[in-house]
């Protein structure tokens, strides 16, 4: 198999990969796969969403709502809130507790996650809940996404880092 569809073919099986992750995964130097990936996207076989601190890889014809939800969902903390939400409505201080987190971070987190509109906040019973808006989507998303165990703590780390 060629460089080029080696890496269409992890962009495929790991939507939203980083750029760092394709890199550590091929052993491709930058500047090789920065060419590769800028013809790849030339041809329009993947997606590229650049940020300031953060590069993410889709396959092409995924719509924002999906992206933004993987993305998500390749974030430790949001993963663990978004799946919590797939088993209903809960509190500030259920999250908080489901994701051993402090409520700062927890608070970032749902606070990026209304933003992106992938949750919302609702009152029920003059308690303030969150709720997935698109649980469907969210729910046929959530089996394509299950990094392994070193691309978990490679998130972590960088969740840290893009949070300062």
């Amino acid at each position: 198999m060629d460089r080029v569809e080696q890496i269409i073919e992890l962009v495929n099986n790991n939507p939203g990969i980083r750029y760092s992750e394709i890199m550590r995964l091929t052993g491709l130097k930058n500047g090789v796969l920065s060419h590769h990936l800028s013809k790849i996207e030339q041809s329009g076989r993947i997606l590229v969403e650049r940020t300031p601190r953060v590069a993410r890889i889709y396959p092409c014809g995924m719509q924002k709502e999906q992206t933004m939800i993987i993305k998500n969902l390749r974030n430790q903390t949001a993963s663990t809130i978004v799946l919590t939400l797939l088993d209903g409505d809960a509190s500030f201080k259920d999250l908080v507790s489901k994701t051993k987190k402090s409520q700062g971070t927890v608070s970032l987190c749902l606070k990026s996650l209304c933003d992106d509109g992938l949750v919302e906040r609702i009152f029920s019973n003059g308690n303030m809940m969150f709720h997935l808006v698109n649980e469907r989507l969210v729910r046929s998303l959530v089996e394509i996404q299950r990094p392994s165990f070193i691309e978990n703590t490679a998130n972590h780390i960088s969740d840290i880092f893009s949070s300062i």
